[in-house]
């Protein structure tokens, strides 16, 4: 994965997450099944956006290393 690509998907990442976070903050409680289904699958998207973040940079410090 280039540099570029790699930056990229870090940006894209971030900006779900952060509409993942303004969501579930604007829909706080909600009160039937239905938004509690979405609000759920909102914040597990939000989590696998963190956890997509940490692995890019994972990699990201890895071809910094390898480079020097």
């Amino acid at each position: 994965m280039n540099k570029n690509k790699l930056w990229l998907g870090v940006i894209l990442s971030a900006v779900v997450l952060g509409l993942a976070v303004v969501y579930l903050l604007q829909m706080w409680k909600p009160q039937d099944a239905l938004n509690w289904g979405v609000y759920i699958a909102v914040a597990l998207i939000a989590i696998r956006s963190v956890v997509r973040i940490a692995q890019l940079a994972k990699v990201a410090g890895e071809k910094e290393k390898e480079e020097r």
